[in-house]
């Protein structure tokens, strides 16, 4: 019975991931996400994908960020500038022991309003 309730909530959780903490050294050290209530999600004109890849200091502070264009399906320079400014508030665990700058990609989408 636990099974067949946890199979609902694991989907549900897998689908709302709308947007993604995806792969660096970051999530390698074990840091977490404080901030909440981000969606990741970016109203728009049109659906895409903006990846951002963050510098993150001791303090759980974004000190730098760069788009990766490969990854980038969002051609317009505004809706990409709107990720790089929605990944600048985040926060994250700080920590002495973390490195002194970690980096991670992270996933905006664009979802067209309707």
């Amino acid at each position: 019975m636990k099974k067949l309730l946890l199979l609902p909530i694991a989907l549900l959780c897998y689908f709302q991931a709308d947007s993604q903490i995806l792969t660096g050294t970051l999530v390698d050290s074990g840091r977490k996400l404080l901030t909440t209530g981000e969606t990741f999600i970016i109203p728009s004109g049109a659906d895409g994908t903006v990846v951002v890849e963050i510098a993150v200091n001791r303090e759980g502070i974004v000190t730098g960020t760069k788009i990766i264009a490969d990854q980038t399906t969002i051609k317009s320079t505004p809706s990409r500038m709107k990720a790089e400014n929605a990944v600048k508030k985040l926060k994250f665990t700080a920590g002495t022991r973390y490195a002194p700058f970690e980096h991670v990609r992270v996933k905006y989408t664009y979802k067209v309003q309707e």
